[in-house]
This record gives C-alpha cells, structure tokens and sequence, in this order.
C-alpha cells in the first residue's frame, strides 16, 4: 500500500507544504512588504490556514482508499466472462470444424467442454474461480495429440482473441499461463 499511496500522500504534503511556508512567509515579513491577507498572524488568518487543511484531508481520503485497488487481473483485462465464453467457443468450434485436427472432439460434449475450458482460464487468470476438472495429462492420455494439433489451437485461440478485440498483452499473457501445459497435452 505504501508504494501506491506515496505519490497521493507527497501531492498532499506538498500543499500542506505551501501552506505552511506561505504562513511563516508571511509571519516574517518586515514591517512595509507586501502580506498576503490569507494567511495573516491573527485568528483569520489562522482560521483560513485551518480551512485549507480541511479541504485537502478529503482529497487524502479518497487518494488512499484507491491505493489499495489492485490492478485489475488479467481476467478482467481479457473482458471477463462474457469475452472469455466467447473466445472459448469460437476456438472449440473452429478446432471441431477443421477437418484436418477435429479427430480430438470426436465424441466430445462440446458445450461441457467450454464450459470447463471457461473455468480453467478464469482460475488461471485470476478471474477468482477455481478449476475442478482434470488435470491436462489426464484429460488427454490416450487421444495421441501431436505438435500439429496443437499449434492449430494455439492459431484458433489467437484467432479468436483478435476477433474479440483482447489486447496484445493481454493476449500474450494468457498464452504464458497456456504454454507449460503442452507438456501434458501433446504426446505425439
């Protein structure tokens, strides 16, 4: 928190600053210089000083109640839910449409299959779900995936990223948090 409420809490400072030097500025003027009538000696002056703090504690407020929101995860940033579904089905069709890999959804409930796949990238991308399917090497022992198939979903899935208008960056970090389960996917 302290390194997100440090540049609101020197912004403060910094008027709490000018209003202090502006105070003795004028405190120690020598009798015919020019006093600025705001912040005199006397009560009013005063008065108008303690004015100036309380206007600017609100501003501290609210600075540090947003120094505490997180960036927004990862999740967040691809759209949530409804791009995510949506990145999810399009990539799940266009691999079951391809004639050349969609061996590997023959059989397959689709629309169960999104919906796992939407669960699985919400928890992996911080969308706060948690994932209860099986893990990929069991999820695909047996189905003889080769390298071929999947860079075919690796280009189906930017495919559909592009399509939905996910960022590069966002793009790319999903595609990091994917990658390590190659591993468990491909087995021929």
């Amino acid at each position: 928190m302290l390194g997100t409420a440090t540049p609101a809490i020197s912004r403060l400072l910094a008027l709490y600053q000018v209003a202090r030097r502006a105070q003795s500025w004028n405190s120690t003027l020598k009798p015919g210089h020019f006093r600025d009538p705001a912040f005199t000696t006397n009560a009013d002056g005063r008065m108008k000083y303690l004015l100036t703090l309380l206007a600017v504690f609100p501003l501290l407020i609210v600075e540090l109640a947003h120094a505490d929101d997180p960036d927004p995860s990862l999740y967040q940033r691809l759209g949530g839910e409804p791009v995510v579904t949506r990145v999810v089905e399009q990539t799940i069709r266009s691999m079951a449409d391809d004639p050349v890999v969609n061996r590997s959804f023959e059989g397959i409930n689709l629309a169960k299959l999104d919906a796992k796949i939407v669960l699985q990238i919400c928890a992996l991308s911080g969308g706060g779900c948690k994932y209860d399917g099986d893990d990929m090497k069991l999820a695909h022992q047996g189905m003889n995936i080769g390298q071929r198939e999947f860079y075919a979903l690796v280009e189906a899935l930017r495919a559909a990223l592009d399509a939905n208008g996910v960022g590069e960056r966002e793009k790319n970090e999903l595609l990091r948090l994917l990658a390590p389960m190659k591993r468990d996917v491909v087995s021929g």
